[in-house]
């Protein structure tokens, strides 16, 4: 009888052990400094300010501005002279043979200043595009050689504004940037916006960078 109460408790003490154990190996414990996720960040606005490769196609989308601008100033110019030469004309066929082309002239300049400012646009587009991609790019090596595993962008570094000009309650812009905002509170330890800056330009010096796309 002692025997099978030793035997009865022994085994009720080993179901106990597993029973803590199992428990034990289900509750999170401490990870010590250095062996958990690396989080580092990234000041957004002051990066795109420093990068080589915005101020490069910023040049060109301006080059490409000035240069429609001097073809709309010309031809904005010559319709003038046109009108100037019929406006003291009386009403004849005369007239209104050479008043029809002008008329002609205007709208087809409106369809190519619309046509201008579409190209422009896609420029614009093109540029964003290739930041994002370099961006990324540069992003995963620079996280690979600094032992982060998540590189995020600081959205919280600056502070909530308002515009009176637009059509939208002070109210409303403030809710809309507070509520799209990801990030409270990123530590300088961990900014790696100097660094991605120099890789970036960097690469954009060497030519490693990606280049845009000119897929429409």
């Amino acid at each position: 009888m002692q025997h099978t109460t030793r035997t009865i408790l022994l085994t009720t003490a080993v179901a106990t052990a597993l029973a803590l154990g199992s428990v034990a190996m289900g509750v999170a414990r401490p990870v010590a400094p250095g062996q958990g996720t690396r989080v580092a960040s990234v000041n957004l606005p002051r990066l795109l300010d420093k990068l080589q490769e915005r101020q490069d196609f910023e040049m060109q989308v301006e080059a490409m501005k000035r240069q429609f601008q001097e073809e709309a100033l010309s031809r904005k110019n010559k319709m003038e002279g046109a009108l100037k030469e019929v406006e003291g004309m009386p009403d004849t066929p005369e007239r209104q043979a050479k008043v029809e082309p002008i008329i002609l002239e205007q709208l087809q300049m409106e369809q190519w200043a619309n046509s201008k400012g579409g190209e422009l646009d896609y420029e614009k587009s093109l540029m964003w595009r290739s930041i994002y991609r370099n961006l990324r790019s540069e992003s995963a090596k620079l996280a690979e050689t600094e032992g982060y595993d998540y590189i995020m962008i600081d959205d919280g570094s600056e502070d909530l504004g308002t515009n009176r000009d637009v059509k939208v309650s002070l109210e409303g812009q403030v809710l809309d940037q507070f509520q799209r905002r990801r990030m409270l509170y990123a530590n300088p330890a961990n900014d790696l916006t100097d660094k991605l800056i120099v890789r970036m330009n960097n690469a954009r010096a060497a030519g490693t960078s990606v280049a845009p796309s000119s897929a429409k």
